[in-house]
């Protein structure tokens, strides 16, 4: 049974985290009842288009401003799982950290703000608002550190003269997701250890290759090194994916985007292999050399080409770096379709009960192509929950 992770980038896709149809559905119902109710029927029309942003601001927050004149004292301490303190050992989190950044010596640590720009996660990932926390101000709770490092990556790279130098972030947030968690494995908020490096198109895939062999070796070696603060982890499998190779493969056997929008939930990492049943004889899901596996279906002969530079510059190279490793091509990953532009990869391990996760997840996304307005930009964003892997990976409490 995998487990995706109770922190890797849950309910995205990054898994991407969406809000179900019944969700928003419910979310409608409300707000006509709150229109009819006040007998003002375009109520949400009148708020969002017919005031400007600081009337509207003026307003939310002078509504707060009577609420809280009304809250006792005792309805502060009462238990919320998004104000809720970690229950995990803040000593502990903080000395995974510091192996985190000394194993990603590449990469620049910064402190990022708690606040996103109001609308940062839906205008760039394409998610629905109401997977994160709004301020009644022109700001959102972090909800994804690969958001404000892209964001602090575009802010330095338009600033440059000459971008041919790659910018390579990483850092340790404390992120808060919505719709809360029905499952109590599951935390409102926690820790995740990110990295971001956002470079140009210099040809040949270079920087693509590169960028994705520097993420994964860099988990790798958190993986490594942590075993030495007892923690254990088994079994470990990269599993490399091309989200445009599995889209040529969709089309190939009919499966359109809405169906799969339809049918696929990250929080749900069957749902795929569900979907793609019908098609287990016909369509590979795991693949070790694409050259031969894929040549039948006719895909386009320069993602052939970039799955074989992969093969060699992670597969062949980390593999022989890492020899407890397993890497795969999963040509079945149906998550981070409509999230991921190209090469993507999950880590999956297991713990010492036999459980398996997905521990990290990352791949290239256009995120500062729309942010400069320039086609030739890359980014490359991934992240691995920190907290989780206090949570079932360690074998017994330290010293």
């Amino acid at each position: 049974m995998l487990f995706m992770g109770s922190d890797a980038r849950r309910y995205w896709r990054v898994e991407h985290f969406e809000v179900s149809c019944n969700d928003a559905a419910m979310n409608e119902k409300i707000t006509r009842r709150i229109s009819k109710n006040l007998g003002q029927d375009d109520l949400t029309e009148l708020l969002a288009e017919n005031l400007s942003g600081s009337e509207l601001h003026s307003l939310l927050l002078s509504v707060s401003k009577r609420r809280v004149a009304k809250i006792a004292l005792s309805q502060l301490t009462q238990a919320s799982p998004v104000t809720r303190a970690c229950d995990l050992d803040g000593r502990l989190i903080n000395k995974l950290e510091n192996i985190a950044y000394e194993t990603a010596r590449g990469f620049e640590a910064v402190e990022l703000s708690p606040l996103s720009p109001l609308g940062a996660v839906n205008v760039l990932a394409k998610l629905d608002q109401g997977n994160v926390l709004s301020t009644v101000r022109t700001f959102e709770c972090s909800s994804d550190p690969t958001i404000g490092m892209t964001l602090e990556c575009a802010r330095r790279r338009k600033l440059l003269e000459d971008r041919k130098h790659s910018t390579k972030l990483c850092t340790n947030h404390r992120v808060v997701r919505f719709p809360l968690p029905q499952n109590p494995a599951f935390t409102a908020h926690f820790k995740l250890f990110s990295l971001v490096s956002a470079g140009r198109d210099v040809g040949s895939f270079s920087f693509e290759k590169e960028a994705l062999r520097e993420h994964i070796d860099t988990y790798l070696s958190l993986l490594s090194a942590l075993r030495n603060l007892n923690f254990a982890f088994d079994d470990i499998v990269v599993e490399l994916s091309d989200t445009r190779v599995v889209a040529q493969l969709c089309s190939v056997f009919g499966i359109d985007r809405d169906e799969i929008k339809a049918s696929v939930r990250a929080r749900d990492s069957e749902s795929g292999n569900k979907l793609l049943e019908r098609y287990s004889g016909l369509w590979p899901k795991i693949v070790t050399a694409p050259e031969d596996e894929l040549a039948q279906y006719n895909l386009p002969k320069h993602l052939i080409m970039q799955l074989c530079m992969l093969e060699e510059s992670i597969c062949n190279s980390l593999g022989s770096e890492h020899r407890d490793v397993r890497f795969v091509f999963n040509m079945h990953r149906l998550t981070g379709l409509n999230y991921y532009q190209g090469p993507c990869f999950h880590i999956k391990v297991k713990n010492s009960s036999g459980q398996l996760y997905s521990l990290a997840d990352g791949g290239f996304v256009s995120w500062t192509q729309a942010l400069l307005g320039d086609s030739k930009e890359r980014l490359m964003t991934s992240a691995i929950g920190t907290e989780m892997m206090c949570r079932t990976f360690l074998t017994h409490s330290q010293e």
